[in-house]
């Protein structure tokens, strides 16, 4: 299962969307607790990043870059998206669950 993750506007609605999910089934081996934000992404349901987190969002996905065997491709266009997001306000990055 994975989550489908978008830069949204303040309405919810898509600026972009990753062209493909990021599988978290290699985090549920990880020891998420170790990490600022991403602790607390709900497998299951939405979490939205808000400007304020974008920082402590991108050193967690560069952190989850150096343990990830596969996917890592995915992270870099997260990390795109957050940066987009911080150059842009009233923007969000936003993580569906399933």
């Amino acid at each position: 299962m994975g989550w489908t993750i978008t830069l949204e506007d303040e309405e919810g609605q898509a600026i972009q969307t990753l062209s493909k999910e990021f599988y978290y089934d290699e985090l549920e081996q990880i020891k998420l607790d170790e990490f600022i934000l991403l602790k607390y992404v709900d497998f299951y349901g939405d979490t939205t990043f808000n400007s304020l987190q974008l920082d402590d969002l991108i050193t967690d996905l560069q952190k989850l870059k150096t343990i990830l065997v596969i996917q890592i491709d995915t992270v870099e266009q997260i990390i795109e998206l957050a940066r987009q997001s911080k150059d842009r306000v009233h923007t969000y990055i936003k993580f569906y669950g399933d």
